[in-house]
């Protein structure tokens, strides 16, 4: 028999979402679980970080609960979603000191407070093993609704941010820097509400997987242009490789109409530009461009159980 290390993360979820959604009735394997809410979609996701996988050595306690809730947050953000509230499962060593955990929840309440979104309860556990769960709610008009799937040959691709945070943190070990996501709720919101965008996705196992799961999602294929992406300052070209394959970017990877992009290109965004970086084409593979030749775009991010 198989064991999880010899499957991969990826394998394992396309088989949970066979098993439990056989139908395709609950659109699993989106960033969030979408159920029917009257004139909206509800939206709902999980993350989990554990102190062996997560957590650098030496993260502040605040830091870890502002990553626990962002990263949540950022799968609404994802769907173009409103959130509703959230909740926080924590499994935490007898050994533990209350100050420790006095400082997690204040992280948390900080980044909660920034976005308005309510914390609603949880549970608490021993765990030898630091392992904090969030759980998030959301809300988003059916019209509105984000998803992996619906790009197009001759969309726009498109991208929040910088790229690279995660080589930052492992080259100048800026740990509170890495762990300081900042979940795009808003920007998702209005690229949403745009009517413009085919499909979104947030990064976060490295802009490579991302962008071979919505070309997956969609049956399509991708280009993108090296010179275009949007990399963190500093990065040398080597580090810029590694960039496209590390994961905890966390930001919005998305596709737009080709009549709708110079609507979105040119829209101000506060503290966060948005750059096209590819196209999507009709060939189902996903290729880079870099020196003018295009080489295959290896789906190379970050992959649980597998360790890489």
């Amino acid at each position: 028999m198989s064991k999880l290390s010899e499957i991969g993360e990826r394998d394992i979820v396309a088989s949970l979402i066979r098993k439990f959604d056989p139908k395709g009735n609950y659109s699993l394997g989106d960033d969030t679980g979408i159920l029917d809410y009257g004139k909206d979609n509800l939206l709902i996701t999980t993350d989990t970080i554990t102190k062996k996988t997560h957590i650098p050595k030496d993260a502040e306690p605040e830091d870890i609960g502002w990553y626990v809730a962002a990263i949540n947050l950022s799968d609404i953000a994802a769907m173009g979603g409103h959130p509703l509230g959230m909740l926080f499962s924590l499994g935490l060593p007898t050994s533990t000191s209350a100050n420790w955990l006095d400082r997690l929840t204040d992280g948390i309440q900080e980044c909660c407070s920034k976005h308005r979104v309510p914390v609603l309860g949880g549970d608490t556990k021993e765990n030898d093993n630091i392992t904090i769960t969030g759980i998030a709610l959301g809300t988003v008009p059916k019209n509105q609704t984000l998803r992996r799937c619906g790009a197009r040959p001759g969309d726009i691709l498109a991208v929040t941010g910088q790229i690279g945070r995660g080589i930052l943190w492992e080259r100048d070990k800026a740990i509170s820097q890495y762990l300081k996501v900042e979940p795009r709720l808003k920007i998702g919101q209005q690229l949403a509400e745009s009517g413009a965008v085919t499909s979104c996705i947030d990064i976060s196992d490295g802009l490579s997987t991302s962008t071979h799961l919505l070309a997956e999602a969609s049956n399509t294929g991708f280009q993108v242009e090296h010179e275009s992406i949007p990399f963190v300052p500093g990065l040398n070209q080597k580090e810029k490789l590694l960039a496209l394959h590390y994961g905890g970017d966390f930001e919005l990877l998305f596709t737009i109409r080709p009549d709708k992009a110079e609507q979105i290109l040119n829209q101000e965004f506060p503290d966060c530009p948005i750059t096209q970086i590819g196209y999507v084409t009709d060939d189902i593979s996903v290729s880079l461009v870099k020196d003018d030749a295009s080489i295959p775009l290896e789906n190379k991010g970050y992959e649980h159980f597998r360790g890489r």
